[in-house]
């Protein structure tokens, strides 16, 4: 069987969203890191702080590539589940973030909002009737493929 195409615009979306993401943190990094810099109880060890932010957005951005992985090629349902959950408290993060002054403003607001749409349309994908078939690995009439 092959992939249906809500699968496929699961996929569109997704990496969408990831560009995105990664644009927007390249964009923002300066930012980050001089937020880093002027938190007094990291003085001195700003850039252990700047290795530990690096490390843990490249662990997030596997655990996201492992993810799309299980869902897109393997068709496995508790990867489903775990993406929806997590993306979905994303969502909501950024959601409530907007109005934090902390938060990115401007041209990276703008970019972080949008990748967090793609994130959301990424969601709606994984609940069509043919990515469920997919999931469900069930007999489905091949025209809810087309």
């Amino acid at each position: 069987m092959g992939r249906p195409i809500s699968i496929i615009n699961f996929e569109r979306s997704f990496w969408a969203s990831i560009l995105l993401g990664i644009g927007g943190m390249v964009f923002h990094w300066t930012t980050v890191v001089d937020g880093l810099k002027k938190d007094p109880l990291l003085s001195g060890s700003v850039d252990i702080a700047v290795i530990a932010v690096g490390l843990a957005l490249a662990f997030g951005f596997a655990l996201s590539f492992l993810l799309w992985y299980l869902i897109s090629r393997r068709a496995n349902n508790v990867a489903k589940w775990i993406y929806v959950v997590v993306m979905g408290f994303g969502v909501v993060s950024t959601l409530t973030s907007i109005n934090d002054p902390l938060s990115p403003s401007g041209f990276a607001l703008a970019i972080s909002l949008v990748s967090t749409a793609l994130t959301a349309v990424s969601i709606v994908f994984l609940f069509r009737p043919d990515a469920r078939a997919w999931f469900a690995k069930e007999t489905v009439d091949p025209r809810a493929f087309d």
